[in-house]
């Protein structure tokens, strides 16, 4: 018996903390596995027509059903035919739906002659050995091990399961013409085209946060509640690649999105309430999907096969778990820089700013806010008409999506002319907005916030 912690189990080929371990020939079998001894022989008529007998010796052989070569102890092969498998791989499902694609995938022995490529990972389908496929005959295909990545399928087998009917439930109520009652919002909303002049500048949509400008938005009737169009037709119930269950579209309190690792208030929320994996998209993330045809890359983008496989963004340059990458160069882009906006308003300027990177931003530049120079690999915007160019995070500073609520006293924009002084850290308020938790406390972070109440509460107790 051993208990390293390190050790891979040979049956199961997890890590346990609980093994046996035989030291001559490095054999290692949990103790879970050892307390249910391999089947000397398997029949299974949805994987192989014959029986499957057990191959007693380590040996490195194609799996027939997930077409991967590795060498295995636990072995199951046929005498009357050249077929092999996986023990783990004998009782995969017949029928699972996967989050990359919108149809139920089906276990496939084989695939039709042709050119196929995997749905997940991107990389060629061997044809002469199993599979998933789509039911809906549209050619999505999928490598056994890939549809079954634990953030890909949700664990379900629905061989014997009824099809779920989609019912594409309206956010809102058409009460007239242009005028709806939107779930998120007590007071009927009014349409503008393109913000006409009754709707004044610097105002935000309830939603993704963002200023509204040359868009079409709803506007409430009785008070100062915006919803750009497209953000009010969110639907209720969205399934998104990133995750194999369905997300509803919520109203609920500051969170940090799954995606961006961004917080966000109040509005925009995209949470899984069951199951409680704590996963959740901001509205701005949510809209992003594969394939994703971004204006910052020529070619089209994908998610990885492993959603958390920590790379260097090419915008941003800083390692991230959650990113698309290209398939056909070597182009990573993180949602973080995915979903900052191409176009944006400074208050000082009459005109658009623009968002430029590396080799798009030319010549040499001064930051308007912090008065510093501007490199050409960071993030900036720029207006070419006035020559004024402002870093990514001064023009928006941490909180980009986060909104000032009067509701929630503890939050509140920090436009003073003398800024605001941090109870925590004593510094200067940088930000765009900072936390409020009595009269006189100040704090210029939500990390400050949290120790500053930590300490104070902390010491009362």
């Amino acid at each position: 018996m051993s208990s390293n912690v390190n050790t891979v189990c040979y049956c199961c080929y997890r890590r346990k903390e609980l093994n046996f371990y035989c030291s001559v020939c490095n054999f290692c079998i949990c103790a879970d596995c050892e307390a249910k001894p391999p089947l000397l022989t398997i029949k299974n008529q949805k994987k192989h027509e014959h029986m499957l007998s057990y191959f007693p010796r380590e040996a490195s052989m194609t799996c027939n059903v997930c077409a991967l070569d590795e060498r295995r102890y636990f072995l199951y092969i046929c005498h009357q035919c050249d077929f092999v498998v996986h023990k783990e791989c004998i009782y995969s499902p017949c029928i699972i739906k996967i989050s990359r694609h919108e149809h139920r995938l089906s276990f496939t022995s084989s695939f039709l002659p042709g050119k196929r490529f995997c749905g997940v990972c991107r990389k060629r389908v061997d044809e002469n050995y199993g599979g998933y496929s789509c039911q809906k005959g549209c050619y999505y295909d999928a490598h056994s091990r890939c549809a079954l990545l634990k953030d890909v399928w949700d664990g379900n087998e629905l061989e014997d399961e009824p099809e779920e009917i989609y019912e594409d439930i309206s956010p809102f109520e058409e009460i007239a013409d242009g005028i709806i009652q939107h779930f998120s919002h007590k007071h009927p909303m009014r349409l503008h085209k393109e913000i006409d002049k009754t709707i004044e500048d610097n105002k935000r949509c309830q939603a993704c946060a963002l200023l509204v400008y040359n868009d079409d938005i709803f506007s409430c009737m009785k008070c100062e509640f915006i919803l750009h169009k497209v953000c009010a037709n969110l639907p209720l119930k969205k399934q998104h690649v990133m995750h194999p269950h369905a997300l509803f579209l919520q109203v609920g309190d500051m969170f940090t999105c799954s995606a961006c690792n961004r917080q966000f208030h109040p509005f925009p929320k995209l949470p899984l309430p069951l199951d409680h994996c704590e996963f959740c998209l901001d509205v701005n993330c949510a809209v992003a999907s594969e394939p994703l045809n971004h204006h910052f890359h020529p070619h089209l983008l994908f998610l990885p096969s492993k959603l958390r496989s920590i790379e260097i963004c090419s915008i941003c340059k800083l390692h991230r778990k959650t990113h698309f990458d290209c398939g056909e160069c070597d182009f990573i882009l993180c949602f973080h820089c995915a979903t900052l906006p191409r176009k944006y308003r400074y208050k000082y300027d009459e005109h658009v700013l623009t968002f430029s990177y590396g080799h798009d931003a030319r010549g040499e530049h001064w930051c308007d806010i912090c008065e510093t120079k501007i490199y050409l690999n960071k993030r900036i915007y720029m207006c070419s008409k006035c020559d004024i160019a402002l870093h990514n995070k001064c023009l928006f500073g941490k909180e980009i999506y986060m909104l000032p609520d009067k509701e929630i006293k503890f939050i509140l924009p920090s436009n003073r002319l003398t800024r605001y002084i941090c109870k925590h850290c004593n510094k200067r308020c940088q930000n765009k907005i900072v936390y409020k938790i009595f009269d006189e406390a100040i704090c210029c972070s939500m990390k400050c916030l949290q120790m500053y109440s930590h300490a104070l509460f902390g010491k009362e107790n």
